[in-house]
């Protein structure tokens, strides 16, 4: 049985996984790192896989996480990549998509914002 690691979309933790029954899978949850300024996402993903993604793994993805696990798989062999609710290219996002400023963004506000509960994601 494979590692399986599990990436979270942007603004939301592992927590939004808790109702999911993994059994006794061999899960790791990847916290996400902080961006360098106008880096690209093939970088992002190299940084995010050094270290921490053996080859030949499992790699779930929900939304950004999956375009994320994409990524990593371009980077190292995987043996499955499975997306929830995700694009596989920046293709396949809707026309006029601001990534680029979500990310942006996302260096300006505090990561307790993005992780303590409240009323849609508890």
């Amino acid at each position: 049985m494979s590692k399986i690691y599990v990436f979270s979309g942007l603004g939301v933790d592992r927590r939004v996984f808790n109702n999911i029954d993994f059994g006794d899978l061999d899960i790791a949850h990847v916290e996400w790192i902080d961006p360098e300024p106008e880096e690209p996402l093939v970088h992002y993903a190299q940084r995010i896989a050094a270290n921490r993604i053996i080859p030949h793994s499992t790699l779930i993805g929900l939304s950004f996480g999956g375009m994320l696990s994409v990524e990593i798989a371009k980077l190292i062999p995987v043996d499955k990549i499975i997306l929830i609710a995700s694009a596989k290219t920046k293709n396949e996002l809707p026309r006029g998509f601001l990534m680029k400023l979500l990310l942006r963004l996302r260096k300006f506000i505090p990561d307790r914002k993005l992780t303590s509960p409240n009323a849609i994601a508890d």
